[in-house]
């Protein structure tokens, strides 16, 4: 499979890797939104675009590529309140986009416990908090897979009607809290308290390789599908 990536950061070169060792051609590598003046976009250049840019370019290479008829895998957050936009690009087009904000299969399944939880404890007396912890280099905060969590807790708990960063004082609103640091690759803890105990889930990420590698492999079962999928979409398709 020939593949660009988009963004050559650490998360770029651990796709690389992972790429290269399943196999996979990597026929360029941008950078920056000016490196895409010199790429060529066509369906034999290209077979899929991995993107993990930043949140101010990954909205205009994600259209740019979904235009030009290319499939799109993008781990890059804090850009998505141009999703609405991408997804009507892919309805007019026939365009593939799979977005995720962790593409790591141990965190889709925190993910689905932190939802279960979420519903157990609905209506109980145990209040919420959850906070992550990454490298110093990482730009958007709150991460959005702490977003994401943050979401599936007020999904699944009806007192919750938002998420605010930092310590709220809201009793309707679920604080999420970040901390930047060193070379931490990623943290994610979900605490649910109550006066009697609490219950603590936590995912740490030893290193980039579990993200990488499911990147990849959203890239290798994208082409040849339309519309917008995540990795729930991936994940049930390998039941």
């Amino acid at each position: 499979m020939k593949i660009i990536i988009s963004g050559y950061g650490r998360m770029g070169h651990e796709i690389e890797k992972a790429a290269i060792s399943r196999g996979h051609r990597i026929v360029a590598v941008a950078d920056n939104v000016n490196d895409w003046e010199n790429i060529l976009l066509t369906s034999e250049t290209c077979d899929v675009v991995i993107d993990f840019s930043t949140p101010d370019s990954s909205s205009l290479i994600v259209r740019k590529c979904l235009n030009a008829g290319i499939p799109v895998v993008s781990g890059t957050t804090g850009w998505l309140n141009g999703l609405a936009e991408v997804e009507d690009i892919c309805k007019s087009k026939g365009g593939s986009f799979f977005y995720a904000p962790n593409f790591s299969i141990g965190v889709n399944i925190f993910f689905e416990i932190n939802r279960q939880l979420a519903r157990l404890l609905s209506g109980r007396s145990y209040t919420p908090g959850l906070s992550e912890i990454h490298h110093i280099h990482k730009l958007d905060s709150p991460s959005g897979t702490a977003i994401a969590l943050a979401n599936d807790i007020i999904a699944a708990n009806p007192f919750y009607k938002e998420w605010k960063s930092g310590k709220s004082t809201g009793e309707n609103v679920l604080s999420v809290f970040s901390e930047r640091t060193g070379e931490v690759p990623g943290t994610h803890f979900v605490v649910w308290e109550s006066d009697a105990d609490a219950i603590e889930i936590r995912h740490t990420a030893f290193n980039r390789k579990g993200f990488a590698s499911g990147a990849v492999l959203a890239a290798e079962w994208l082409p040849g599908r339309t519309g917008v999928f995540g990795m729930a979409d991936l994940l049930d398709s390998e039941q």
